[in-house]
Formats: C-alpha cells, structure tokens, sequence
C-alpha cells in the first residue's frame, strides 16, 4: 500500500489519509477504520457503502462487522450496508413497477384482462404494479409480451 491507495502499511499498522477516497481502501484500511477510526472515518464507510453496497469496500465492512470485535459500530455499519442493499433493491422493484404499469395503462385493457394475457392473476399483476413483489425475467417476458399483443 502507497500513496496512490491513501493508506501506508507499517507491519499491519495502517494509517488513513484524509484525502484518500474510501474506494480505494484495501481491506486492511476498512478494517483499521472501523477497528481504529472516528466518527468521520465511519461515516465515510458509510457514504461509499451508500455508493456502492456491493463493492469490495461494502464487502470488506461486512466481513469486518461479522467477526464482532466491535459491537457499537459493528451493528450501526452492518445496518448502513443492510439498508443500502435494500434502497438499491426497493428503487429498482419502483422503476420495474412503473414500466409494468405504464405497459398495462398503454394498451387499455383492465388489471385481469392484462393478467390473463400474461398468464398471471389480477392480485399478482396488482403485486408487481405496487411494488411489493418482484417479477422474475419470466414474468417479465410475459407482462412485455402482453403489452405487445394487448396494444394490437
């Protein structure tokens, strides 16, 4: 670890460097933050969390909060990666909500005749519409292709 990563390793001491972006931490720098840090460190774990919920930095904070060396901060860190998973996940359930509405809305039918052409019930289409479950890609080939055929 050098300059370019924003943390310098002596033995496994790790030192962070304000100006580093958290991106570029390697694990022992999330680690040392989260074992050695202060409230702005955390809170800059937290914010690439909320950037990036699946990348190695999010990766490294669960693998570090799972050992559960450090209760306070373990809990409140495995939460931020937990709900910024779930934000990602409900804001993509919204987006494919919409396009299954605008998709039924567009060819006029009613909630069970656009059902019906997909293959599916009025209360599941009600589901997808509202965002409270997710289609699988074979609902979704079916609820696409209705919008097709509906729209003839």
């Amino acid at each position: 670890m050098g300059p370019e990563t924003g943390a310098t390793a002596v033995d496994r001491n790790i030192v962070l460097d304000e100006p580093s972006e958290v991106s570029s931490w390697p694990f022992e720098a999330v680690h040392a933050a989260i074992d050695r840090g202060t409230l702005a460190d955390w809170r800059r774990l937290a914010a690439e969390v909320r950037r990036s919920p699946w990348g190695h930095v999010a990766r490294a904070v669960v693998t570090v909060t799972g050992w559960g060396e450090h209760p306070g901060i373990d809990q409140a860190l495995a939460a931020a990666v937990e709900r910024a998973r779930e934000d990602v996940v409900t804001r993509g359930m919204r987006r494919w909500a919409d396009h299954i509405r605008a998709l039924r809305e567009a060819t006029g039918l009613s909630m069970r005749q656009f059902a019906a052409l997909a293959g599916t019930s009025a209360s599941r289409l009600s589901d997808y519409e509202n965002a409270r479950v997710a289609p699988t890609t074979d609902a979704l080939a079916r609820l696409e292709h209705a919008g097709e055929v509906g729209r003839r």
